[in-house]
């Protein structure tokens, strides 16, 4: 499923894709469609492109869509959001340091505009229903004319457009051969001078949305499936950790009737690798997230994994089995429990007197290149800020951890030093996608102008190169490898 963003045109409302939303939430996908800010002559594009954002919210896998004049407002969305590609529906392509004013005179636009009039004496009439809407229900002409709004603002356009150059993603264009406000063939050529795509193209004029939904939608839906593969973060986390997960694996010694408890078990993979181990025993994994939950039921099914279950829970409540695992694992589940004490304490509660502990903790930000680099590539040459929210370094120091699983009722606890790279996929373009569809890289590039995230973006590029090697993308990372045992007594 795709998020489908559609940015309306001039003087256009959100309803003006109301056809085509339905068509594509019919098909499963989700749709946002905002109405930009209008009757305001002192908005600009980043006014624009910051009530796009704000519709879009957390949703990902977007699919950027613009039609007419949204076309200088899609591609400073596309630096601020990950997306996975970018669309122009008869829409205007532009220029770096180019006003959304001097557009018409720059792409030659009247001299066209002029000779096709003269062969079909429609184009560029003064009559909306007949340049605009020839080919749109007169009804809905009606209601798309009542809704008309002051956009794009005087300030808008007078401004230059202020990246410099196109987003770097897979980028589409449906260009209209019945367009009588943006002639085909005048099209054609802004296309293949500003894009070097070559067009789709629909028998339809300029409202398409309005006209053609139907094969608007099958248009856009046949582009999401062209568009560049990007990795996923729940399905690459474990090629991430692939180094630092053998480490954890061969640190385990499961025993064959061993009964495991895996903590923050996420997509499952530390789980089915203990339940292989333990075919007489069982695994049960634990985490917050259903999303993932449901990865890891499905891939052990997949795998033929029997012995294996999960459930939704907080290990810090969640109600377990009293002295009944053998064994406890995590592989960084466990560093962001709201009371750490009170977890372990749960956590000891489920486990026999004697089981074993054992948990991956990341070491601190510092010695970990895949944070600090990462950040301060975003940051450019402001301070880096420190991470906010849930701390996955909250277990970085010895002494803090000797002391909750002392507390929590643990003994012999050891921690190994543990270095192995991370792994952000083959190359740099995977990785800049990977990165960009992270929570954090994601939260600051969207609080950016679009200037800003460009230059941080290209920042983060050549990072993200300079760290590619022939074993793909690498950052060094460092860990603790924490051992213990419940007490006895």
């Amino acid at each position: 499923m795709s998020t489908f963003v559609l940015i309306h045109g001039g003087g256009d409302v959100g309803w003006s894709w109301h056809r085509v939303e339905a068509e594509l939430r019919a098909r499963g996908h989700d749709v946002v469609a905002p109405d930009l800010p209008g009757d305001d002559e002192s908005l600009g594009l980043d006014d624009y492109t910051s009530a796009v954002i704000a519709a879009v919210g957390d949703r990902n896998h977007l699919i950027v869509v613009a039609h007419s004049f949204g076309g200088f407002t899609a591609p400073l969305v596309a630096v601020r959001l990950s997306v996975d590609a970018l669309v122009f529906v008869a829409g205007m392509v532009p220029l770096p340091g180019e006003a959304p004013g001097d557009w018409w005179d720059a792409t030659g636009y009247r001299q066209a505009a002029d000779e096709q009039a003269a062969r079909d004496g429609a184009t560029g009439s003064k009559d909306p229903y007949i340049s605009f809407y020839h080919d749109v229900p007169r009804e809905l002409a009606t209601q798309a004319l009542s809704r008309e709004r002051a956009h794009p603002s005087a300030a808008c356009m007078a401004a230059a457009w202020p990246l410099q150059a196109l987003p770097h993603v897979p980028t589409f264009f449906v260009l209209c051969t019945e367009d009588r406000v943006f002639p085909a063939d005048f099209m054609r050529r802004v296309v293949a001078e500003r894009l070097g795509v070559v067009p789709d193209e629909i028998v339809a004029g300029h409202c398409v949305p309005l006209s053609r939904p139907k094969e608007l939608a099958d248009i856009l839906e046949r582009q999401t499936q062209q568009r560049r593969p990007k990795l996923q973060m729940a399905d690459h986390y474990d090629a991430e950790l692939h180094a630092l997960h053998q480490r954890l694996r061969a640190a385990m010694l499961v025993g064959g009737a061993d009964r495991v408890l895996d903590v923050g078990c996420g997509t499952g993979q530390t789980a089915r690798d203990a339940a292989r181990a333990a075919a007489q025993g069982s695994v049960l994994g634990v985490d917050i997230s259903e999303a993932m939950l449901e990865r890891a039921r499905d891939r052990s099914a997949e795998e033929g994994v029997s012995n294996v279950t999960f459930e939704r829970g907080d290990a810090q409540t969640h109600v377990f089995q009293p002295a009944f695992f053998d064994l406890i694992i995590s592989r960084f589940g466990s560093m962001f429990f709201a009371d750490p004490v009170a977890a372990f304490t749960n956590i000891g509660r489920a486990a026999r007197p004697g089981a074993r502990l054992v948990l991956l903790v990341w070491q601190s930000e510092e010695r970990n290149e895949w944070a600090t680099a990462i950040r301060q590539a975003l940051a450019g040459g402001a301070t880096a800020q420190p991470t906010t929210g849930l701390d996955p370094f909250s277990m970085a120091d010895p002494d803090v951890v000797g002391a909750i699983l002392g507390a929590a009722g643990f003994v012999d606890i050891d921690l190994a030093d543990v270095q192995e790279p991370v792994y952000y996929g083959p190359d740099a373009a995977a990785a800049l996608d990977l990165v960009r569809s992270m929570k954090q890289p994601r939260d600051l590039l969207a609080r950016l102008d679009a200037p800003a995230a460009e230059r941080a973006l290209i920042r983060l590029r050549e990072l993200l190169a300079a760290h590619q090697t022939a074993r793909g993308v690498l950052f060094e990372s460092r860990a603790w490898l924490v051992t213990a045992r419940r007490a006895r007594a």
